[in-house]
């Protein structure tokens, strides 16, 4: 079975990454969706008043999942009507967001994690768009962020961005094989800093590594590394973009917040968040 655990808050920038999961589940199948919500509340909010001066008592609290909890059922509807062979799975939780992704993770096998991300106009409009870098730094399983304005595509070609540099270090290989092994996927490799100085047993590392994929190189000296991906990406008409947030690489200034938030809000295809 594919699982997707989408966490959402009720924002737009949620609800459309979630029915970005709904549609890619048809590729599967057996496939199953978990729509995460979390209500967490403070020792502090539960003693002090609100801005608007109300006190979060038993009884409010019991009204907000109520009400989330038939949010979520109505989120599920709308998933069903897009995909009626998927297992759709409704899960509220009283923790942390970051802290109720992880534990679920850790408790089920989850192929993916599926995040809305914030755009320009939309900054501050989704909890969890805004904690999607801190939730991609800590999740072991892939995270694939869906921009606003990514509308579902079968994904047909993909954009692997690395910089030939540590690749036994940098390149997460069993991740990527199990990726590549379940879509048949045409893969294009961008060196995004051909003007330097390629070390040839790193290359020849990366292309053995990959071989049973069959992959096409290429090779960018754009000045803004974030705008040349996305530019290469678009003009390649690839539907996903493959980063690689680890140590040693270039894409590791990803996991600060306004870097990635760049390349989610400047991409028009989701952005996968591959690590080991």
């Amino acid at each position: 079975m594919s699982t997707y655990l989408v966490p959402v808050d009720f924002s737009k920038t949620a609800d459309h990454a979630a029915k970005y999961a709904a549609r890619l589940s048809f590729a599967m199948t057996n496939a199953k969706i978990i729509l995460l919500n979390a209500y967490y509340v403070s020792e502090y909010e539960s003693i002090l008043p609100t801005p608007d001066m109300l006190i979060t008592t038993d009884d409010r609290i019991a009204d907000e999942i109520s009400n989330r909890l038939a949010a979520l059922e109505k989120l599920k509807t709308k998933l069903l009507e897009i995909n009626p062979q998927a297992e759709v799975e409704v899960y509220l939780t009283r923790d942390t967001i970051l802290r109720s992704v992880i534990d679920r993770v850790n408790r089920e096998e989850i192929e993916l994690i599926i995040i809305g991300s914030n755009g320009k106009k939309a900054k501050d409009e989704s909890d969890i768009g805004s904690n999607a870098i801190k939730i991609s730094k800590s999740s072991p399983v892939p995270v694939l962020v869906v921009p606003p304005k990514a509308d579902y595509q079968s994904i047909r070609k993909a954009v692997l961005a690395c910089d030939f540099k540590k690749v036994k270090e940098v390149i997460p290989i069993r991740a990527l094989k199990n990726i590549l092994s379940k879509h048949a996927l045409e893969l294009l490799v961008l060196n995004i800093h051909s003007g330097d100085n390629i070390d040839q047993n790193e290359e020849h590392f990366l292309h053995d590594m990959l071989k049973d994929f069959s992959p096409a190189y290429h090779y960018s000296d754009h000045p803004d590394t974030i705008k040349g991906i996305v530019t290469f990406a678009k003009n390649e008409g690839a539907q996903l973009i493959i980063a690689l947030p680890k140590k040693y690489s270039f894409f590791e200034s990803l996991l600060h917040e306004s870097v990635s938030q760049k390349l989610t809000i400047k991409s028009h295809v989701p952005v996968l968040l591959l690590k080991d």
